[in-house]
């Protein structure tokens, strides 16, 4: 927006007083029109234009906050008590309007298995069947059908994993949903509320109970509590050296897989870990002998400990020899 043209008998003062107007009336439109983005970046412009107009810039940013909270569908919230009740009013307006609304049709896969996933979904009507590939069948086993006041997505979403079962709408479907990227974007303004929304992911998401399910099921391959280090390598398409690598902990190991934990002060670059490949070199110490051998896996799925440290979860590529198994086992 460009400030008016100063005119004769018109003071600088003046011309900053119809230029603020200005600001107010396009906040409004826009308010009006639910463009609430729209609205909080005139409302930027505004304090550009005149940082010392503090009283009229608090004005506008009442007026965005009083709009939104305004707007908030109160079924949805009163659907989702335990979340929004921990949140402040600002927060609320945050989360809710990060949101977007969709009706999907019948039949609509809303997650995959195995691929990688970074949405949160809230269902707000509707049924959606949760399932995993049978073992040597194309068929799908059902494990839960999810429905009005269940959250769709939450174990990709809060633990940096691949997603642990497909799931598809059985009837046409209304659900609201929040992009990772739109979450992790709150930082600065709402510090905390991504926070709120990951514990309130691991306390009342259906999926991870359902994947607790499926790991107390009989596994072909017991896992092992062991210690030790690996040096990870990461490959690239091809299957060559990409230049990063990884000194970490032993943790657990099967024939089939291991998890380890490494430090990385850079959570971009553990994202893109997921599905990579990595050349891993162990070297473990068990009932006072050392075990050294070395295999190929691919990431499966993050955890996150503390202080910028994470547990890779690894699938071989191929099955560590049973003798090895034999050496590894307490």
């Amino acid at each position: 927006m460009s400030s008016p043209k100063e005119s004769p008998g018109i003071s600088a003062e003046q011309l900053k007083k119809q230029t603020r107007k200005q600001f107010f009336t396009k906040i409004e439109s826009a308010l009006q029109a639910g463009d609430f983005q729209a609205a909080e970046i005139l409302r930027e412009r505004m304090v550009e234009a005149d940082p010392m107009a503090i009283s009229d810039v608090i004005k506008a940013a009442e007026l965005i906050e009083e709009a939104m909270t305004a707007a908030i569908d109160r079924e949805h919230v009163a659907t989702w008590p335990e979340l929004y009740e921990q949140l402040s009013q600002e927060e609320k307006n945050c989360l809710f309007h990060s949101m977007k609304s969709y009706l999907m049709p019948e039949k609509r896969v809303l997650l995959q298995y195995g691929a990688l996933n970074n949405r949160l979904f809230f269902i707000e009507k509707g049924r959606v069947v949760v399932a995993v590939p049978q073992e040597g069948s194309k068929k799908l086993k059902v494990l839960a059908q999810l429905a009005r006041g269940d959250v769709l997505g939450e174990y990709s979403f809060a633990t940096l994993a691949l997603c642990s079962a497909t799931a598809v709408t059985k009837t046409p479907v209304q659900l609201r949903c929040l992009e990772g990227q739109m979450a992790e974007s709150w930082a600065e303004e709402h510090p905390g509320l991504y926070e709120k929304v990951l514990e309130f992911c691991q306390k009342h998401g259906r999926i991870d109970q359902i994947s607790e399910r499926k790991e107390q099921e009989v596994h072909p391959n017991p896992r092992y509590p062991v210690q030790g280090r690996v040096k990870a390598i990461l490959l690239d398409k091809s299957g060559q050296d990409d230049g990063l690598v990884f000194n970490g902990e032993v943790g657990e190991i099967s024939r089939s897989g291991c998890s380890f934990a490494i430090h990385c002060n850079q959570k971009e670059t553990i994202k893109k870990l997921l599905t990579r490949s990595f050349s891993l070199e162990f070297t473990c110490n068990n009932k006072g002998k050392e075990v050294v051998f070395s295999s190929v896996g691919r990431v499966a799925r993050v955890s996150v400990l503390l202080h910028n440290d994470y547990m890779l979860h690894v699938g071989f590529h191929t099955l560590l020899a049973r003798e090895l198994d034999g050496q590894l086992a307490p």
